[in-house]
């Protein structure tokens, strides 16, 4: 039977990061998602909204998760390009923001698993729509399982 694990909650997040970490960031914000780097700018009417690449880090222990055949990332919303890296390894891309996507995690989980997610919303050529009557969050904005 299919079981669904939220991982919404304690995630690091960073907009000031270089890159993909290898470990656990320590120095970074907590965050519950969903969430948002746009959640002042995108309203505050300064026209200073931030597009661009964030990142989002979190550790999952195998022994806290249901035992399962099979393991898949769901991931509900990710605006608007998205990778994901399990343990340092690039797992997957995304694009598009308002779309559920998923990836096979399990031929690459550990006993102990950093996932890192790197967001970018920042306007592109591959990713519509580009120009409309509403802010272009960016952020992981909708739940984040795992099946």
């Amino acid at each position: 039977m299919r079981q669904i694990y939220n991982l919404n909650t304690k995630w690091a997040f960073s907009k000031e990061a270089e890159s993909v970490p290898a470990t656990m960031p320590e120095k970074w914000y907590w965050v519950t998602l969903p969430h948002t780097w746009n959640d002042i700018d995108g309203q505050d009417g300064n026209n200073d909204l931030y597009r661009g690449t964030a990142y989002y880090a979190k550790t999952v222990d195998k022994i806290d998760l249901p035992e399962a055949e099979r393991y898949f990332l769901e991931i509900n919303g990710a605006n608007s390009s998205a990778s994901v890296y399990w343990n340092g390894k690039k797992l997957a891309s995304h694009d598009g923001g308002y779309s559920t996507w998923r990836v096979d995690v399990t031929d690459v989980m550990d006993n102990q698993n950093l996932i890192v997610f790197e967001v970018d919303n920042a306007p592109n050529d591959h990713v519509y729509p580009q120009n409309a009557d509403f802010t272009f969050y960016g952020g992981l904005y909708r739940d984040v399982n795992l099946i």
